[in-house]
């Protein structure tokens, strides 16, 4: 009844969508006492009390409506990951950023546009360890023609999960002081399920197939493999690339490609997949680190299975991002400016390590930097009024922005960015790495059309030039995709804010949803004018490598 009488009151309002087709989903999210991976029970998140969610298909041009309640005993929200939400950043999900979340019982309705985009995307929570609890699911956009390269399209989503609750782990791991206890070690799904009782995929002989393959892990790698079948990449992150022949993939969290396989002329013989699932910074342990994982490529029941000799890793074709070029043939960027970063650590006594890129670990603030932007008019242009633990850059309208980051850290990271695409124009070894003895990557430089995407892997010890260009206002989060997100590794860039000023309006419901919290809609990162930021909860420093 409750989402009946909403639904009727959304229907009244319908004419702000216009005349784009609508896809109207109505979640309830909450929590599922169940085992998921057969081994262990606890609270899982759950929509509409199932699980796995599902996967949610639109066609480019729909609008998706999505009316949220939460059963939660704590806010929630809802990050479209890869959407570009222009001037509609209140949508992006990104709590105390862009929004103040939905409190416990409330409702609130997210309006995604796909106007201007295709490919593979996902839905997941960016409050606290909801994603890494189950709150996560695929978010396709098909294109409005269906393309002529391929018979079928399926997809295949792996995710990372523990032995027990989120938090949980953390407290074991903290009191320890370690990551590489088996309780933290964690089992694979492909498709919401145990990846060991997974569907078999099925082919038909001399059928092109289409896998959407997408990493919706939170801290773990994902290789996949096809032995006996030829793989070319086509897409990463919603972004279309030329055709890239591959033997393997290695997906870092959040990321996504899909590949065309064609299958082969005959059915006398059934294959197998392959896919790892590991962590470079967690210490191998026998069964556990990492953990392999096969399943069944059937072109026929009881056909025998064909025999593929093993090969190394090491002497696999992967899909390196930066051997990629953008199917527009977009031309690299000039550089306006540059902007360095260094990943850090600092591990307090008893305590998950603390991350950043600067002098300061991300942290909250009292006033989401969206509505300091909207509200301190010329002082927006400065830094200092969202707050030190926002870790704010002030960008201009039309610069193009290279960024240098350096990881000093002995960790892999996943680095995303919103609403937005980077191209990836070089990776190499920091300069110590060399001296130190230290594994790195070899240095490389981009083709002429770098690869554009919204998630790339950092490896330890090294760095990466990523270049965008500031062609709207927005409010753009750029974090690890991993627990480090939580722990501080998290830089916040105000692009062009008298444009936020000039063509946003926000909703009445987004204002409501934060008078709900009693959360200012106003002033600076503490809710004050000017560069008062009494009462601001002071920044953690990260000053150790």
């Amino acid at each position: 009844m409750l989402f009946y009488i909403w639904g009727l009151l959304l229907l009244l309002n319908s004419a702000t969508i216009g005349f784009a087709e609508r896809v109207e989903l109505f979640w309830d999210i909450g929590t599922l006492n169940i085992s998921r991976d057969g081994y262990s029970t606890w609270k899982s998140i759950c929509v509409n009390n199932a699980v796995p969610i599902p996967p949610v298909h639109v066609t480019q041009g729909d609008v998706l409506v999505l009316n949220v309640h939460n059963s939660l005993d704590i806010p929630t929200a809802v990050h479209a990951h890869g959407i570009y939400h222009n001037y509609t950043d209140y949508y992006d999900g990104a709590e105390m950023l862009t929004e103040c979340g939905i409190p416990p019982g409330e409702n609130f309705t997210y309006i995604i546009d796909t106007t201007s985009q295709v490919g593979n995307f996902w839905l997941h929570s960016h409050i606290q360890s909801q994603l890494t609890d189950g709150f996560r699911t695929p978010f396709i956009i098909h294109e409005k023609v269906k393309p002529t390269t391929y018979d079928k399209d399926e997809v295949l989503y792996f995710e990372d999960w523990n032995k027990r609750a989120f938090e949980d782990t953390i407290a074991i791991v903290a009191k320890l002081k370690l990551v590489d206890i088996p309780s933290s070690y964690r089992t694979l799904f492909i498709n919401g399920v145990n990846a060991n009782t997974s569907k078999s995929l099925y082919f038909e002989p001399r059928k092109r197939y289409r896998l959407r393959i997408m990493s919706l892990s939170k801290s773990s790698w994902i290789k996949f493999r096809m032995p006996g079948h030829t793989m070319h990449v086509v897409d990463k992150d919603g972004v279309e690339s030329e055709p890239m022949e591959v033997d393997g993939l290695d997906l870092g969290p959040g990321q996504r490609v899909s590949i065309i396989v064609t299958a082969h002329d005959t059915a006398e013989s059934n294959y197998t997949y392959n896919v790892t699932l590991y962590a470079s910074f967690i210490d191998p342990y026998p069964g556990l680190m990492p953990r392999y994982y096969s399943g069944l490529i059937e072109y026929q029941k009881n056909a025998p299975l064909k025999n593929i000799p093993v090969v190394d890793d090491s002497q696999l074709a992967w899909n390196d991002v930066i051997n990629m070029q953008a199917r527009n043939r977009m031309p690299l960027l000039p550089v306006d400016r540059q902007i360095v970063m260094s990943i850090k650590q600092f591990t307090p006594e008893h305590a998950i390590p603390f991350y950043s890129f600067g002098d300061y670990a991300y942290n909250r603030t009292l006033v989401p930097s969206l509505f300091t932007a909207l509200s301190m008019g010329d002082l927006a242009f400065n830094s200092s009024v969202y707050g030190p633990q926002a870790q704010a850059h002030i960008l201009q309208y039309g610069e193009s922005i290279e960024l240098l980051v350096y990881n000093y850290n002995y960790k892999d990271h996943s680095l995303h960015m919103h609403r937005d695409e980077y191209q990836v124009v070089e990776v190499g070894p920091y300069e110590d790495t060399v001296a130190n003895n230290r594994t790195a990557v070899e240095f490389q430089k981009s083709g002429p059309s770098s690869m554009r995407c919204d998630v790339v892997t950092i490896r330890a010890y090294s760095y990466v030039k990523l270049r965008f260009r500031v062609n709207r206002g927005a409010i753009i989060f750029f974090h690890c995709h991993m627990i480090h997100n939580y722990k501080g590794l998290a830089v916040t860039f105000i692009a062009a804010p008298d444009l936020l000023q000039k063509h946003m309006k926000v909703p009445d419901e987004v204002a409501r949803m934060c008078k709900l919290q009693s959360i200012k809609t106003s002033g600076n990162a503490a809710g004050n004018a000017g560069f008062d930021l009494t009462g601001l909860p002071p920044p953690i420093l990260v000053n150790h490598l």
